[in-house]
């Protein structure tokens, strides 16, 4: 059964595809502040895609990845540079999910 998902907020797409894209850039991780800013803005991208997604039915599989999602963004980055990095690394991959659901119903 193939399922439809919501569209994405207007300009959603283009915005959170460029955070994204700067939040898994491959090398050492960028200076912290430029990190808490990252942070901040996936955090806002996920605000409103997570409110998206979640106006539809989901799969329990789904379900468990918005469960998920929603934990993800209490951590917070942590004093240190590295689990900073993880951190923004892994809010921008809920984003790239996310994103997936909302642009499913546009195809």
């Amino acid at each position: 059964m193939m399922q439809t998902h919501p569209p994405a907020p207007e300009g959603a797409s283009a915005a959170a595809t460029d955070t994204i894209r700067r939040a898994l850039l491959d090398g050492p991780p960028p200076p912290y502040d430029e990190l808490v800013a990252l942070e901040q803005t996936l955090l806002l991208i996920i605000a409103d895609l997570y409110a998206t997604v979640a106006e539809h039915p989901l799969d329990p599989r789904e379900q468990s990845s918005m469960t998920a999602i929603r934990h993800q963004t209490t951590v917070g980055l942590g004093a240190g540079l590295v689990s900073a990095h993880q951190q923004v690394r892994a809010l921008a991959r809920n984003c790239q999910w996310l994103l997936e659901r909302t642009q499913g119903a546009r195809t």
